[in-house]
């Protein structure tokens, strides 16, 4: 039995510059799991400095907030995501499941014939 085309595509939503994609994607989700961006950053093998600067362009790219940070004190600090952040979190990982869906239908469509398993 033959086993499907899949496509494996990074994609971004882009106007001049990137404004959002995979990787920041995966720091908020690591956020929303974690409750903070230098432990998001930390999991991605990631400098928390890079993480910061990397959601800190996404957020001047957008115009709008993706995390409300908290400042450090006796329970320590951390961040939540933003209403903004997460709907638009949540919206991309479903383009971004669409898409996939779409382009490997289109894989098969445009490959199989000429691909075949051997």
């Amino acid at each position: 039995m033959e086993q499907p085309l899949k496509v494996r595509a990074s994609l971004r939503i882009v106007r001049e510059d990137k404004l959002f994609g995979p990787g920041v994607a995966q720091l908020l989700e690591g956020v929303e799991e974690l409750g903070s961006l230098r432990r998001s950053a930390a999991r991605m093998e990631m400098s928390y400095n890079k993480a910061w600067s990397v959601v800190h362009g996404c957020e001047e790219a957008l115009g709008f907030a993706l995390l409300e940070r908290r400042i450090g004190g006796a329970g320590g600090g951390g961040a939540v995501l933003t209403e903004s952040g997460k709907t638009l979190l949540v919206r991309y990982r479903a383009f971004s499941n669409k898409a996939h869906e779409l382009l490997d239908q289109m894989a098969e469509e445009y490959f199989s014939d000429i691909l075949k398993e051997r």
